[in-house]
């Protein structure tokens, strides 16, 4: 086959497609995993004896005393092994970048599942990380800024949440 010919030029389309789908499907599950570690910190960090958080103001203390936190103690100690006038490690700069964005993130506005919920928190906590149940779960978009409102936006598909939908139908606040 000719480099130049019509077949050869076909076949750089083909491959040239295939490698940007397939860089497409990579970004999108390095996405879903970023998803599913997050929702699972939130599991995870939330204590075992607490079946809901009691009201938005709560909610609000656990993300900044729990999850907004929860790399403090790592930084400090890279801090700590930094020595002045050298440049930081790889994980010293990934650390306080990805602190500085959820911080960010939490100001402007974040997704997370509703911890206000009993009904969702349980469901949550038998949740084994299938990224495709996650339509099952309630998500609220909460801000740092405007404390004293949340917005459902995603009211979830599970039956459990369903039923519970007509109850508290109160999408502003909780």
């Amino acid at each position: 086959m000719h480099p130049n010919s019509r077949h050869a030029y076909q076949k750089a389309r083909v491959m040239l497609r295939q490698r940007r789908l397939s860089e497409a499907k990579l970004a999108r599950q390095r996405q879903r995993s970023a998803k599913v570690d997050r929702i699972m910190a939130f599991v995870l960090l939330l204590s075992e004896d607490k079946t809901h958080l009691p009201d938005l103001y709560s909610f609000h203390d656990f993300m900044t005393t729990f999850f907004l936190a929860r790399h403090d103690q790592e930084l400090a100690a890279l801090q700590k092994e930094h020595r002045p006038g050298r440049a930081k490690s790889k994980r010293l700069a990934e650390l306080e970048n990805l602190i500085a964005s959820e911080k960010r993130e939490y100001h402007d506005g974040i997704d997370v599942p509703d911890l206000c919920d009993e009904i969702n928190v349980g469901l949550l906590r038998q949740w084994e990380g299938d990224p495709q149940a996650l339509p099952l779960f309630r998500f609220v978009r909460i801000s740092g800024q405007y404390r004293d409102t949340c917005r459902v936006i995603q009211h979830g598909t599970h039956k459990l949440l369903q039923n519970d939908k007509g109850k508290s139908s109160n999408d502003e606040s909780h």
